[in-house]
């Protein structure tokens, strides 16, 4: 089907050009892969396309979107967010990358998030169109609030799992970022589903209040992997192999891996809960996710821990995931990394050496860790090389004045090993200070440190965890 003008906000095209499919995917296409192709041709001369697409969603169906040129290179992903599609060789839907608009076969991808058993109907219509140039929509951000920001290292706040509208988000780029500044955070992560769009409008940012890390949750229907960096990485996995494939592909690019919510009982969020647990070569875990119940990140915690029992050396961070809206704060929780400078590359590095903790909300708890072996000393993430038999740990805590006055008493400080809740200790005032000796063993592995409330103040079983509050990676002991 052909048109001579076709008008696409205030913008008059030239000429248009349409195709339409449809049909219904059924269980047993899902069994065989987790994506259907839909192929068009892009004519000669043609310079944009818009894509309009919608399945039963009333029915319980949930198909998501993304597109390939003929190049084979990736242009985009909105998973089911989205329901209508432009790209352009000067402007795109976010999520999506605009540019050279090359005639041949486009590649539609329908992901098969869920199909139920009676069949999902869906109906996919392509506009193609010639049209004069038109200007970028891609604008640059600029921090005007003169906002302290905190230059030299330390113990640096921010957070590591966020999203935008360049997938499933509400805010804007630079929306996201005010908001982080305005918190106080020293860094933020943009990290939305298998897109890149959004790292093309970071690099236009002039905010020097905060740092910006660009990311992509790899988002797959067997799992969510975050990684920080500027490359895009396909979420095409399936099987164990796609995915130590896929590990192997992110270290290639000197990038971290780390596994985001690997417990999540919620049916409808698809890829949630991580399938394969038993795989290995994670640089870090989310075992603190913001829209997760607090029993979901206990069962994380919980099997980080047996992993560090194990004798593996996994360091820990936490994420809000946050989409904007009032589901989820912005840095609830919070990371807290120490770095002798605010860059991404110390920041990347901190993670990796477990330099970490995770706070409920930017104001803390707070806590530092320091444990004095003869002359020597260590602090949060490090390996202590040679071993007495007693350590003397002190532990720096700040809380603030609204959660002292909220929990009273009920504040419970715990140090624990390999060996489970060793000592444990209230908190009853905004500053406190706790030193004592502790005599350990090959058999000890680790000290970490939690501040929270518990039911059982000496169990670590997920069902005794009333709220976390702080939680620390370890030292560990040889």
């Amino acid at each position: 089907m052909t048109g001579s003008l076709y008008v696409l906000g205030d913008i008059l095209l030239e000429e248009s050009l349409i195709k339409e499919f449809s049909g219904i995917l059924y269980p047993e296409d899902k069994e065989a892969s987790d994506y259907k192709y839909i192929y068009f041709i892009l004519p000669e001369g043609y310079t944009s396309i818009e894509i309009e697409y919608d399945f039963d969603k009333e029915q319980g169906c949930i198909i998501d979107i993304g597109i390939f040129d003929p190049k084979n290179t990736f242009r985009g992903w909105s998973g089911s967010s989205k329901t209508k599609i432009y790209i352009g060789n000067m402007s795109a839907t976010p999520g999506y990358i605009s540019g050279e608009m090359p005639s041949g076969t486009w590649s539609i991808v329908l992901g098969l998030a869920k199909v139920v058993k009676f069949g999902c109907r869906y109906r996919v219509i392509v506009k193609m169109f010639k049209y004069v140039d038109m200007a970028s929509n891609n604008k640059e951000c600029t921090c005007v609030e003169k906002i302290k920001h905190r230059m030299n290292g330390g113990w640096i706040k921010g957070d590591l799992h966020t999203h935008t509208i360049h997938s499933d988000g509400k805010d804007d780029i630079c929306n996201l970022i005010l908001k982080a500044a305005r918190l106080g955070l020293d860094y933020i992560a943009v990290t939305d589903h298998n897109t890149v769009s959004q790292i093309t409008e970071i690099k236009t940012i002039k905010c020097s209040e905060i740092l910006v890390i660009p990311g992509i949750e790899i988002s797959t229907y067997y799992g969510h992997i975050n990684t920080w960096g500027m490359k895009w990485f396909d979420f095409r996995r399936r099987d164990l192999d796609d995915f130590k494939k896929l590990i192997d592909e992110i270290h290639r690019e000197n990038l971290l891996v780390s596994l985001n919510h690997p417990y999540n009982f919620d049916m409808n969020c698809i890829g949630c809960d991580f399938k394969y647990k038993g795989l290995r070569g994670f640089d870090s875990i989310e075992i603190w996710n913001g829209p997760t119940p607090v029993a979901w990140n206990a069962h994380a915690v919980n099997w980080w821990h047996n992993l560090l029992v194990e004798g593996l050396t996994i360091p820990v961070v936490g994420g809000s995931d946050y989409h904007g809206g009032s589901d989820i704060e912005l840095a609830t929780p919070t990371t807290w990394i120490y770095v002798n400078a605010i860059t991404m590359e110390n920041i990347l590095n901190g993670i990796k050496r477990g330099r970490a903790f995770v706070s409920k909300t930017p104001s803390g708890p707070k806590i530092d860790m320091t444990i004095y072996n003869g002359n020597k000393w260590y602090s949060i993430g490090d390996r202590i090389d040679s071993l007495n038999k007693d350590l003397k740990v002190l532990i720096d805590v700040e809380v603030d004045k609204n959660t002292i006055d909220r929990y009273v008493d009920e504040i419970i400080l715990r140090v624990i090993t390999a060996k489970g809740v060793i000592k444990i200790y209230n908190i009853r005032r905004r500053l406190s200070k706790f030193m004592d000796t502790i005599t350990v063993d090959g058999d000890t592995k680790f000290i970490r440190v939690e501040i929270g409330r518990y039911r059982d103040l000496y169990s670590l079983k997920p069902s005794e965890i009333i709220e976390f509050l702080t939680l620390s990676n370890p030292i560990y002991i040889p």
